[in-house]
C-alpha cells in the first residue's frame, strides 16, 4: 500500500460508494446522453447485491455515429491552443487528486481489485493526466483525428482515460469503449473532463457489456488510430488492425507475462513474486502471470515454495485489508474458469476451489489454480487466457528456457527470478521492446505505459 494511503477515508469512500444513487450509464455521443431502451443491470462483482444501475446496451450504428460526432468536434478542438488543452487536463487531474479515494472505491467495488490494486490503478491515471497535460504544452506534430480507445477490464480506469487524455492533449478527439462489466469509473471522469470545460463530442462514450461493437468501432472510416488496451476474444481480434495502411495503432493487449524461474537466490521470495503476479486483479491485469517456465532442478523447491505461499494466499472481500485476491468479474469469466479447470483437472496442482466466507457468499471468489505437467503442445501453455491461473512449465536449461519464451504469447513483459547476472541479461537481451521485471513482482508494473502526447501525432 502506498506511504500516504489514509485507511479512514479510504473506509469513508467505501461507504459513501455502497451508498451512492443508483444511474443509467447510457451511450454519450456529443454531449447528449443517448438511451437505446435495452436495460443490463450493473451488479458489483463483490456481492451481487450492490447494483449500481443499468447499463443502457447500444444499437447497432451507435460506434458509427460517435465517431462522426467526434470527427465532427475535431475540426474545432484541433484548432485549440495547447495551453487551452493542458489547462482542462490540469482540472481533471486536480479533479482526481481530491477524489483518489472515492475513485479507488468505486474501482474496488466495480472490478473486484483489492485496496491496493484499485489505489494504484487511480494513482497511475493521475501521473498519465499530469504527464499529459505537460506535454500538451510543448506537443511537435498535428493531430491526426478520431481515436478509438478501446480499454477492456485489465485497466478499466488508467488505461481508458488515460490514452483518451493524452489524445485529447494532443488535439484529437476520442471514442472510449470502456469495459462494459465496469464502465462507472470512466462516466465518473467523463463529468470530471465536462466540468473542467471540455467541448461536447470531443469526449464520446460507447459502453458494450457483450463487447458486440468493438470491431465495429475500430474498422469505422472516421477512425484515424486504435488503442487496444486489456485482455479477452474482442482484444485478440484487435491484434489484426496495425495491417490497415494509415491507421495509427497503440497495443496494450495483456499476454502471459511469463517469469522464468533459474536459480534464484531466495526461492520463498521468488514463489511469493511468482504467485503475486499470477494472481493479482484474479489474473486480468494487464501484467498477470499465466505461466511460470522453471528449470528442472528448481522445479522441486520452487512448486514446494509455492504452494505453501498459495495456501495463506487471501481470496476475500476485496474490502478487506487482509484480502489478497477478489472475486471472479463475471458469470462469463466463471464460465471460462471452471471450463479451463475441468479441461485440465489432470494437472490441477492446487486451488479451483470455491470459497464460502461471511462476506463472499453473494460473489464468486475461488481459490487461484497452479496447474503442472501439462503437454508441451497445450495451448493454455503458450495463450493467455485472462483467468487465475498459473501453468507451471518445467525445462533442462536455460536456452530451453528462453527457446520457451520465444514461442509464448508475452503480451507486454516477461520476469526473471535469477541470481545468474548472464541468464538475467539473456532474457533481457530476447525481450526486444517488451519490460522486463527481474527479481520482483510485475505489480511493480504500471498500465498505459504508451499512454503520452507523441503517440497521438503525426
Amino acid at each position: 500500500m502506498p506511504s500516504d494511503f489514509d485507511n479512514a477515508k479510504f473506509e469513508a469512500a467505501l461507504q459513501m460508494a455502497l451508498d451512492k444513487e443508483k444511474h443509467d450509464y447510457p451511450a454519450v455521443i456529443g454531449g447528449m446522453y443517448v438511451a437505446s431502451g435495452t436495460d443490463m443491470p450493473l451488479v458489483s462483482p463483490v456481492d451481487d447485491t450492490i447494483i449500481f444501475g443499468t447499463l443502457q446496451e447500444p444499437e447497432e450504428g451507435t460506434t458509427a455515429v460517435a465517431a462522426e460526432k467526434a470527427d465532427e468536434a475535431f475540426a474545432t478542438w484541433s484548432k485549440t491552443s495547447p495551453a487551452e488543452r493542458a489547462s482542462v487536463i490540469s482540472k481533471v487531474a486536480e479533479d482526481v487528486r481530491t477524489k483518489r479515494y472515492q475513485l479507488a472505491a468505486e474501482l474496488l467495488l466495480g472490478t473486484g481489485m483489492v485496496r491496493k490494486e484499485a489505489v494504484a490503478e487511480v494513482d497511475r491515471l493521475i501521473e498519465v493526466l499530469d504527464k499529459a497535460a505537460a506535454d500538451a504544452e510543448t506537443v511537435k506534430g498535428r493531430p491526426t483525428g478520431v481515436w478509438a480507445v478501446i480499454a477492456l477490464n485489465s485497466s478499466p480506469l488508467a488505461s481508458a482515460v488515460g490514452y483518451a487524455a493524452a489524445a485529447i492533449a494532443a488535439g484529437n478527439t476520442v471514442v472510449i469503449s470502456p469495459s462494459g462489466s465496469c464502465p462507472t469509473p470512466v462516466y465518473t471522469l467523463y463529468r470530471m473532463f465536462e466540468k473542467a470545460g471540455l467541448p461536447g463530442g470531443v469526449m464520446n462514450i460507447v459502453s458494450d457489456r457483450l463487447d458486440r461493437y468493438v470491431t465495429a468501432l475500430s474498422d469505422d472510416q472516421n477512425v484515424s488510430g486504435v488503442v487496444a488496451s486489456g485482455c479477452g476474444k474482442a482484444m485478440d481480434e484487435l491484434m489484426f488492425v496495425p495491417v490497415d495502411e494509415g491507421l495509427g495503432f497503440v497495443n496494450e493487449v495483456k499476454g502471459m507475462t511469463p517469469i522464468i524461474v533459474a536459480n534464484p537466490s531466495d526461492m520463498k521470495k521468488a514463489a511469493a513474486d511468482v504467485l503475486e503476479s499470477a494472481f493479482s486483479y484474479c489474473g486480468q491485469h494487464l501484467y498477470s502471470t499465466s505461466k511460470v517456465i522453471v528449470l528442472a532442478e528448481d522445479e522441486r523447491d520452487f512448486t514446494k515454495a509455492l504452494v505453501e505461499r498459495a495456501k495463506d494466499f487471501s481470496v476475500d472481500d476485496p474490502g478487506e485489508e487482509s484480502a489478497a485476491c477478489g472475486p471472479l468479474m463475471s458469470d462469463e469469466t466463471e464460465k471460462r474458469f471452471l471450463k479451463f479447470i475441468k479441461e485440465e483437472e489432470n494437472f490441477l496442482l492446487f486451488g479451483g476451489k470455491r470459497v464460502r466466507k461471511e462476506y463472499t457468499s453473494n460473489g464468486l471468489y475461488y481459490t487461484p489454480a497452479i496447474f503442472t505437467g501439462l503437454d508441451a503442445e497445450d495451448d493454455n501453455l503458450y495463450v493467455d487466457q485472462g483467468l487465475p491461473v498459473l501453468c507451471i512449465r518445467v525445462v533442462a536449461t536455460v536456452d530451453d528456457a528462453i527457446a520457451d519464451l520465444m514461442e509464448t504469447d508475452c503480451g507486454l513483459a516477461v520476469g526473471v527470478m535469477s541470481r545468474d547476472a548472464s541468464t538475467i541479461n539473456r532474457v533481457k537481451a530476447e525481450a526486444g521492446d517488451m519490460q522486463v521485471f527481474v527479481n520482483r513482482s510485475s505489480l511493480s508494473l504500471v498500465p498505459a505505459v504508451k499512454a503520452t502526447v507523441d503517440n497521438f501525432v503525426e
